[in-house]
Order: C-alpha cells, then sequence, then structure tokens
C-alpha cells in the first residue's frame, strides 16, 4: 500500500526537503503572522504524510536513490533513502507537525507580534536542513544542510531575546561553537576529496580503501570533532543548555527533538556508509572513546541538573545525559549496541519532547519555567503535571514507560558483553536522575502557589501535541515493537543482514 500517488511517490526524496526549504522566505515575506503560522503548520504536515511514505517505500530494505537534475551519482547529487533515513525524516517531521500545532500560541508571551513570522521561517529552514542532512548522500551537501540548519538555529534561539536578553548571549555562542564544528567538518570533507576524487558517500566508501591511510585518520579526525561538537559531546557541551534554557520554549521543544539526534545519525551513518566500521570513523577507533565519555556525560549531566533551577536548564542538562547513554550505546558496538542507541534516540526525542512542550505549556500560562514559579502546579495544572510526572518517570526509567525500555536496551548489551562498569554507571545515573525529577514534584506538589499565580491548566493548543507524546512515552513503554522492530531492522541491515 502506497501513501501517496506514483508520480509524487517518485519525487518524495526531494519534495520532503524542497517543501519547507522554499515555504521559508515566502512566509518571511508575508511578516503577517495569521498567515504565516497556518501556512508553516500545513507543510510541516504535508512533510510527514510524505516522510511516511518513504517509509512504508524503505521498510523492506529498499533503499531510494534520486538524481538531481538527471545527473546520475557520482558526478551528480544523489538523495538516497534507505530504512535509517527514511526513520529520521519520520522522527524530524512529526516533531517539527507537533511542534507547529503550539508554535503561534506558545511564542505568544515571548516574542512580539511583528516578530513572530521571522520565527516561522528560521523554524520550515531548520526542518529543510535538517531533513537534508538525513536524505542526502553526497558529504559536501550533508556540510551544506548542517549549515543551512544551524543558521536557523541561530536565529530560534536569538528570538527568546524578546523575553530574556540572554538568548542572545546563548545564540552567539552556540554561532561560535557551530562554526568552529562546521570548519573541522568541511576540512575533514577536503581530506577525504583529496585522496579520493569524490563526496558522494557511497562512493567514497568504495575508494577509501585505496587511500593514504594518514589522510584518512586526519580526515575522519576532523570529521568526528565536527560531529561531536554538534552532538554536545562532553567536553564539547557549552552551548546547549544556554541554547535550550533562553530560546522561546516551544523552539527548544524543536530542538530538544532533533538538533543532537541527527548528529547522531551522522555518526551511524558515516562509519557505515562511508568508512564500513559500524562504531568506527575512518581508521581511528573512536568507538572506544564513546563509552567513557558517555557515561561521563551521564554523570555530569545528572548532577548539574539536580542544581538547576529553571525547568529548561535542568530538561537541558537532562538531555546531555541521555546523549552520553546514546553513546556509551554506539560504542558498545555491534547490531545490538547500534540497535540500543536508535532505540534511545526514538524514545528520547518522544520523551524529552513531551516534557518540554509540557514546560511550553506552563511558560503560556504562568510566563516562567522557573521551578520557583511552578509552585502549587499540581492543584492548578492538573494535567500539565501529570504529563510531567509522566515524563519524569520515564527519565528515571520506570518499568511501563518509553525510558524503561531505552536503558534496558542498553544495560543487556553491556551484561551481555561482561561490561558491568557501564551497567553500574546507568543504574547509578538513573539515581541521579531520581533527585532532578524529585526537585520537580518538590516545587509542584509541596510548595504554596503564590495569591497571584494565574489559574487554569494548558491552553487548548497544547493539549493534543502534549497529549501525544505522552501517550507515547507509556504506549511505546508498554507496546515497545514498533520502535525496537524499527531499529532492529536499521541495525541489521546496516550488518549487512536480513531483517
Amino acid at each position: 500500500m502506497t501513501l501517496l500517488p506514483a508520480s509524487i511517490l517518485a519525487h518524495a526524496p526531494v519534495l520532503v526537503v524542497v517543501l519547507p526549504l522554499l515555504t521559508a522566505p515566502v512566509i518571511a515575506l508575508i511578516r503577517d503572522g495569521r498567515i504565516a503560522a497556518p501556512l508553516a503548520m500545513i507543510i510541516a504536515w504535508v512533510d510527514v504524510v510524505i516522510a511516511f511514505a518513504l517509509l512504508n517505500q524503505t521498510w523492506d530494505g529498499t533503499v531510494v536513490s534520486y538524481a538531481l537534475g538527471n545527473w546520475s551519482a557520482p558526478i551528480g547529487i544523489e538523495y538516497r533513502v534507505d530504512l535509517l533515513s527514511a526513520g529520521l525524516a519520520v522522527l524530524l517531521t512529526v516533531s517539527g507537525g507537533l511542534v507547529s500545532l503550539m508554535m503561534a500560541t506558545g511564542i505568544a508571551p515571548e516574542m512580539a507580534p511583528g516578530d513572530r513570522s521571522r520565527l516561522y521561517a528560521a523554524f520550515l529552514l531548520c526542518l529543510a536542513g535538517l531533513l537534508g542532512i538525513v536524505i542526502t548522500g553526497d558529504l559536501f551537501n550533508v556540510f551544506v544542510f548542517l549549515e543551512i540548519s544551524s543558521l536557523s538555529t541561530y536565529v530560534l534561539i536569538a528570538s527568546g531575546s524578546s523575553r530574556d536578553r540572554r538568548a542572545l548571549t546563548a545564540a552567539f555562542d552556540y554561532l561560535i561553537l557551530g562554526a568552529t564544528g562546521a570548519t573541522f567538518f568541511v576540512i575533514g570533507i577536503a581530506f577525504l576529496y583529496v585522496v579520493t576524487g569524490t563526496l558522494n558517500m557511497a562512493d567514497l566508501g568504495d575508494r577509501l580503501p585505496m587511500a593514504g591511510k594518514r589522510a584518512v585518520i586526519v580526515g575522519s579526525s576532523f570529521l568526528f570533532v565536527g560531529i561531536a561538537l554538534k552532538a554536545a559531546m562532553l567536553p564539547l557541551h557549552r552551548w546547549l543548555p544556554n541554547a535550550y534554557a533562553y530560546s522561546p520554549t516551544v523552539m527548544a521543544t524543536f530542538l530538544a527533538m532533533t538538533a543532537t539526534k541527527v548528529s547522531i545519525y551522522l555518526m551511524i551513518r558515516l562509519a557505515d556508509v562511508v568508512f564500513h566500521t559500524p562504531g568506527e570513523l575512518g581508521r581511528v577507533n573512536f568507538a572506544a572513546l564513546m563509552p567513557p565519555v558517555g557515561l561521563a556525560m551521564l554523570v555530569f549531566g545528572s548532577a548539574i541538573a539536580i542544581t538547576a533551577r529553571d525547568l529548561k536548564r535542568l530538561l537541558a542538562f537532562s538531555s546531555i545525559a541521555n546523549l552520553g547513554l546514546m553513546l556509551v550505546a554506539l560504542g558498545l558496538g555491534g547490531v545490538a549496541g547500534i540497535a540500543a542507541a536508535l532505540i534511545n534516540l526514538f524514545n528520547h526525542a518522544i520523551i524529552k519532547g513531551g516534557m518540554f512542550a509540557t514546560a511550553s505549556a506552563i511558560m503560556h500560562r504562568r510566563g516562567s519555567t522557573q521551578l520557583a514559579a511552578m509552585a502549587g502546579l499540581s492543584r492548578q495544572m492538573p494535567a500539565a503535571f501529570a504529563f510531567l510526572v509522566i515524563g519524569g518517570l520515564a527519565l528515571i526509567g520506570v518499568p511501563l514507560t518509553a525510558g524503561f525500555v531505552s536503558k534496558l536496551s542498553v544495560v543487556r548489551v553491556a551484561v551481555d558483553l561482561g561490561d558491568w562498569v557501564v551497567a553500574g554507571g546507568i543504574l547509578f545515573s538513573s539515581l541521579l536522575t531520581v533527585a532532578y525529577i524529585w526537585r520537580i514534584f518538590e516545587a509542584t506538589m509541596l510548595a504554596e502557589p503564590a495569591k497571584d499565580a494565574p489559574a487554569g491548566d494548558m491552553h487548548p493548543a497544547f493539549w493534543l501535541p502534549v497529549g501525544l507524546l505522552g501517550a507515547g512515552t507509556v504506549v511505546f513503554g508498554i507496546y515497545s515493537a514498533p520502535i525496537v522492530e524499527l531499529s532492529t531492522r536499521i541495525a541489521l541491515q546496516m550488518a549487512g543482514g536480513t531483517p
């Protein structure tokens, strides 16, 4: 069964990127939020349909190749969609679609009406850039889309300056570090191009075994550092907490669900297609760095989250910890390690997206996400409180939540390999997670609300996205088969096995 007519499905790989890319400047020219917001929402949901069509098309292992301008690879630019690309495209478009539902309402307390159309345009540009990264089969094209997504992200973060001028500093920090990461990435591309004469990733993979060892080591090292910076790997994480904390809350939801996930995708993609060494990059065993760095991120992120006084900042440091868990899984290697990393990637997007979306609903109602401003939330905003509880339990790893499935998948791989340090580190980080989640419960349940605290639960615009993400956190904990099967199929295809 196909979700789209054959004539449209044939161009789906390019349409999913081009639609938001071409609509963004139109929205910027409209400058009327009443028109721009629904247009952005329509485009985002059309992309959801296209992404699911691509997932359906690649489910059995089919690889879709689309030659731009009818110039076939490796001479021309190729868009190449396999199950990994399609899975990430679904995650990105669904994230964009859910955020678009609450975007117009969510930014009302944080941006003046005249500034909102530029935010919608930047949102679509960011979505297009991230989709381009996961769809393209050309390494330099990855760099181009990486820059498109980064430049638009700077705007998304800086848009929070209407409420808090620290958003400008956060955007500047990310600009400097993002530009540094992009520079490392493009230098790595240059090294590989010099020794192979091609930028097509599949063609690079065929030619690299004949290339000089030193150039490949240097090139892959530059690529790894560039991706590590974008993925907020310790100690290159500086940009992430402020970016999430000071950007408009609804945009922080989108970034938390997508940005770092694409960086993890890049690590997996380059290791598989270009270097044919899943878990490694080039002829350097970067996989050996991932478990210790990932464990450090688990402990560091969770420990700092305990000290946070703002819900968004707490969730930002929690994201660093969860990224560490993905790196640990990748470092453990093998089909099971890659599958565990992908399970964490998908589940974390759902869990953290739900918590940030709830934070956006709280911001809209109360005008702040400071923990002190959330006093009495359990009584005055019971639905928002309930969704925070669901997300918090999932982050801890309580059974019947998606977070339990995620942590169990990594612990199983570690135990099977006899790596008790990793298994113990994950369990210890869960204890730290209990501590910072308790801080949320303490602020919302035990503290007395201020007399002038606004009454009323979530605005209707938040019910559907928050509800769907909260439901997903529970449903994929009870019935984990869809995400586990998707992740396992991808890992098996990477390893050359049969799904």
